[in-house]
């Protein structure tokens, strides 16, 4: 049998993106990963939902044991992907924009360290209206903010035993 139906028949069916719906959530992190891609380099964060409540009049959210995905194009400089996920990060350990000026703060993020692992996160997803341009009809896109969690004893001894039993270093070591 040809080994690219093969690989059809036996994959899962696809539904979508693993995107959040609107909705206010608390999140953990659970892997965060570069990708290169036709379309240029993504950075993508893979989270669980821990919590999620609706918007106001909004739709269902993701519900908690799901997972979803935060992604952003970081090829086309005019539409800021690069800025938007590092506020994400800025806001996943609390830091301020000189602590993420340069690659050699980044890596931890990426590399085998994973310094963002397990960390918990808060965040609004809410509808954005994109007015047309250029003859091409407006859209709805998906708007992120990014609310960092102070953790709290119990939540740090959770997440440390977390990132042991995944065979990350203790967090103190993944960040410095």
């Amino acid at each position: 049998m040809n080994n690219a139906l093969t690989k059809i028949a036996t994959a899962q069916a696809a539904t979508g993106g693993r995107y959040p719906r609107a909705g206010r959530y608390l999140l953990e992190v659970e892997v965060i990963r570069t990708k290169e891609g036709f379309k240029g380099d993504s950075a993508i964060a893979e989270l669980k939902v821990r919590e999620s409540d609706p918007l106001p009049g909004g739709e269902s959210p993701n519900r908690p044991g799901e997972s979803v995905d935060y992604v952003e194009n970081l090829s086309d400089q005019k539409k800021g992907g690069g800025g938007r996920f590092k506020s994400f990060l800025m806001a996943l350990v609390g830091g301020e924009e000189y602590e993420f000026a340069n690659p050699a703060a980044l890596k931890k993020f990426f590399d085998e360290r994973q310094a963002g692992t397990h960390l918990l996160i808060r965040c609004e997803v809410f509808p954005k209206q994109l007015p047309a341009k250029d003859g091409q009809p407006g859209k709805v896109l998906s708007g992120y903010r990014w609310t960092h969690v102070e953790l709290n004893d119990k939540q740090l001894a959770q997440v440390e035993q977390s990132r042991k039993a995944s065979k990350l270093p203790v967090l103190a070591d993944a960040l410095s």
